[in-house]
């Protein structure tokens, strides 16, 4: 016969070894299968479009198992634009003359919060319409070209009294060395200029701009020839 505390040993045991059973067929069932969360994660990589990449690396990222290899990286492609800078009337009249394309050139200062402001649209227009350079040194030459010229203690009287700058930003656009407009502070000045001279002939364009050229830098080129060394030096 079995004593009562022999009885409630086994009892205790039977039910200690019933609740470790219980507990690992739990612990079993929420554990993640690799194998179908790898499958699952392959899947959907499939099925997701490029837009969607963020979405597939997040699920990479919770599913074990997942062959990371296989997501999409974006695009380091990069794109260089081309702005000439100018600091001198020389400079200023032979990158005008060395290319039929219209100029647009902005006038700034590096601590002129309106100039940042403006730059940057200079910036996204001169990516949208200039010459650029792509990440694997490709050359591609836009429709128009840029050029920037600082105003600092230097460049002052070249800018405020000889191009008659009145402040800065200011936007302007050439065809040769006669300006085509006067574009202040606006760059929407200059996209509507050239939206409507997009289709002209270099002629044509060439005409309109002597139409509207104020005369400023065509008599400031003029003045420097006669004042030239070689003007002074010539035997006539």
């Amino acid at each position: 016969m079995i004593s009562a505390t022999t009885f409630y040993r086994y009892s205790a045991l039977f039910l200690l070894v019933l609740c470790v059973s219980m507990c690992q067929d739990q612990v079993h069932s929420f554990a993640p299968k690799s194998a179908n969360a790898g499958t699952t994660a392959v899947n959907f990589q499939s099925e997701t479009t490029v837009g969607a990449e963020t979405t597939t690396l997040a699920i990479a990222r919770a599913l074990p198992g997942t062959v990371r290899n296989n997501i999409p990286k974006p695009s380091k492609q990069q794109t260089k634009i081309l702005v000439e800078n100018i600091a001198s009337l020389d400079q200023l009249k032979y990158f005008l003359e060395e290319d039929e394309r219209p100029v647009v050139i902005k006038f700034y200062a590096k601590w002129c919060k309106k100039c940042q402001h403006v730059g940057r649209q200079f910036d996204r227009l001169a990516m949208e319409m200039g010459d650029r350079i792509i990440v694997d040194q490709q050359m591609i030459d836009g429709d128009v070209r840029f050029a920037a010229i600082e105003y600092n203690q230097e460049s002052q009287a070249f800018i405020t009294e000889e191009l008659q700058v009145q402040g800065v930003p200011s936007l302007q656009i050439y065809v040769g060395t006669r300006k085509l407009l006067e574009g202040g502070s606006s760059i929407k000045n200059i996209r509507q200029e050239l939206a409507q001279v997009e289709d002209l002939s270099h002629g044509d364009l060439l005409e309109r701009a002597e139409e509207a050229d104020d005369g400023v830098l065509t008599g400031l080129i003029e003045e420097s020839f006669y004042d030239s060394p070689d003007f002074l030096n010539e035997e006539w």
